[in-house]
């Protein structure tokens, strides 16, 4: 099995996106997780060898999308606990320009946008390929954001050339049943982490119209859970 991170194509189905500052998670931290990361899929591998070939298949993959969880996780707690910055995107001018550049693809109908959360070094979403549209490797839609905000935030912060965003992301397609929950998990990221009471008071977030209401109240302890895939 590859070390290579997974990818999905984006569907119409709802995806969990999850990206980074670059710098944002100290270069040891990194080389402990993914070292980590290696071995288990070492492991793996050597407990599949003697299977036939149809359950070895089955094996690596539910072990494979397991370890890049645990992985996803592992990293998700580096950005808010080890972390000593940059912490940019506390900038609300940044922030904005972050959540607008969603939204101008949603408004041209390219994906369907249902939440994003900008926190200081890192950014959620959940999103869904435009209606009537036909899937799109996933890393297409994260490079055009990417390139555009990353100019734009270099512009403003008078550094252009410098990386903005660190290399990759992480994407995982919402399990069917799931998406409430994961849109709690997302929205909440600054309640668990103490610096709002309440996830609508966070002036970073921005969630579907149509879906605030069903939002409002305190975090369900489902939602601390690590495994929101």
């Amino acid at each position: 099995m590859a070390s290579k991170i997974p990818h999905d194509h984006l569907t119409h189905a709802a995806f969990h996106l999850t990206y980074r500052l670059f710098g944002s998670v100290p270069r040891h931290h990194l080389t402990i997780l993914s070292d980590r990361r290696k071995r288990q899929l070492a492991r793996l591998e050597a407990e599949a060898l003697d299977l036939p070939p149809r359950l070895r298949e089955e094996h690596l993959k539910a072990g494979g999308w397991a370890i890049q969880a645990d992985y996803e996780y592992a990293m998700e707690k580096a950005l808010h606990g080890t972390s000593n910055g940059p912490f940019l995107l506390q900038r609300p001018l940044l922030a904005e320009q972050v959540i607008n550049a969603w939204l101008y693809l949603h408004k041209r109908k390219e994906i369907s946008l249902w939440a994003v959360c900008v926190m200081s070094n890192h950014v959620h979403v959940v999103l869904s390929l435009g209606e009537g549209l036909a899937p799109v490797p996933m890393g297409r839609i994260v490079r055009r954001h990417k390139n555009f905000t990353s100019r734009t935030a270099n512009n403003l912060l008078g550094t252009t050339g410098h990386p903005f965003w660190a290399e990759g992301y992480f994407d995982r397609r919402i399990r069917q049943g799931k998406f409430l929950r994961v849109m709690w998990y997302v929205l909440n990221n600054p309640v668990k982490v103490k610096l709002v009471p309440q996830w609508s008071d966070w002036p970073n977030t921005w969630v579907h119209p149509e879906l605030a209401s069903m939002f409002t109240g305190v975090l369900t302890p489902a939602a601390e859970e690590g495994n929101l895939g």
